[in-house]
């Protein structure tokens, strides 16, 4: 990648003439764009708005990225569809000296190694002016999709109380922050049916079950002892849906210094999502949020690579070893606990919130009204 990056200079310097060559190459493959004027307009009032990107060695430009920098008014407009795509509003706009509310990516053609260069725009937007403002996009198709979620873009967005399913975001303003959801728990029936839950009842483990039979005792005829190894009560699971149909599932078991993910199972309809990629995320998210440092696990060999991706390596001094008709290997993850991992230092209420919701108020913080007798006598 930095070899590539090497081969394409950035710059947000707009060559008016080239504007009309490069929408009409970029409208062949993404379709009707803005007029030329348009973009030259909003270059115009913000340069950071507009990146040409080049090949080495190549007079013009062949590629480029735009963002529309919106101040609030223009980020309520974008979610409640009153920004006007085409032709944006420049009143919904920021110049340069004003830090944005939200960064929209607007439109990207970067064939071939052209798209080393959306690193080198992304840096800009990390920088302490833009820092604090949501980077928000669009997708409506499943490549686009796993190029959002590959860049750490979340699918979907809350705003005034409704959830918009169409956008994706990588949050970064503090009120933002504030209402997203831990991994561990995204899934809604209602507002969000695709997502992540903790277990927390016997319905929801009966779905672990069945994703579990259906994958490892159906596809991979495990023996059923040696897949329900009686550790299942006493393990927190994770329950991934799409649409509302269980789709896999996660274990974790806890023990002194570290956690162990196991028993990851995705039924074979949804292995084109990013499910399985979500659960190990999310798995790892929960783990940080209960203060682990290192988590364990064990990989299949020739399913190693997969958990490369999100930092195992192999553990120290481990040899391959069998069970269930598979060689395994033994794998480690350091990890850093949260900014908000549970703690002694907690509120009491926090500690006896259910397993995976200690974001939000659980059911004894309710009971707490009923203020009991001994506390009425010593008040």
């Amino acid at each position: 990648m930095q070899r590539a990056a090497a081969m394409v200079t950035v710059t947000n310097r707009l060559e008016h003439a080239e504007v009309p060559r490069l929408l009409e190459a970029a409208g062949k493959v993404i379709g009707r764009l803005a007029e030329p004027e348009t973009v030259i307009r909003i270059a115009e009032k913000n340069a950071d708005a507009i990146w040409l990107f080049t090949r080495r060695g190549r007079g013009r430009p062949e590629g480029f990225m735009s963002a529309l920098l919106l101040n609030e008014a223009g980020r309520t407009a974008l979610f409640d569809g009153q920004l006007n795509l085409l032709d944006p509003q420049n009143e919904y706009l920021v110049s340069q000296h004003e830090r944005p509310a939200a960064i929209y990516v607007w439109a990207s053609f970067t064939p071939g190694v052209l798209a080393a260069g959306i690193n080198r725009v992304m840096d800009r937007f990390d920088s302490p002016h833009y820092a604090e403002a949501d980077i928000i996009s669009t997708s409506f198709t499943l490549r686009g999709h796993r190029a959002m979620v590959r860049r750490g873009f979340e699918q979907g967005v809350w705003h005034e109380g409704r959830f918009i399913a169409d956008f994706y975001m990588i949050p970064r303003r503090p009120e933002t922050l504030a209402l997203r959801q831990p991994r561990y728990s995204t899934h809604d029936v209602a507002l969000r049916p695709t997502g992540i839950r903790v277990v927390n009842g016997l319905e929801d483990l009966m779905r672990v079950a069945a994703v579990r039979s259906a994958v490892y005792i159906g596809e991979q005829a495990c023996p059923y002892d040696e897949e329900f190894d009686g550790n299942d009560l006493a393990a927190t699971h994770l329950l991934a849906l799409v649409n509302n149909e269980p789709a896999g599932c996660m274990r974790l078991r806890f023990f002194g210094d570290f956690a162990k993910m196991e028993r990851l199972a995705v039924r074979k309809e949804f292995r084109t999502s990013r499910t399985a990629f979500d659960l190990v995320r999310a798995s790892v998210a929960l783990c940080k949020e209960k203060g682990f440092r290192r988590i364990y696990g064990h990989a299949r060999e020739d399913y190693l690579s997969f958990w490369q991706h999100f930092g195992f390596k192999l553990k120290e001094n481990g040899a391959p070893f069998a069970f269930s008709d598979h060689v395994f290997v033994e794998m480690v993850d350091d990890i850093e606990p949260s900014a908000t991992a549970l703690s002694l230092k907690d509120d009491p209420y926090r500690l006896i919130r259910p397993e995976g919701a200690w974001h939000v108020p659980g059911p004894l913080e309710a009971s707490s009204q009923r203020q009991s007798p001994m506390l009425r006598a010593q008040a």
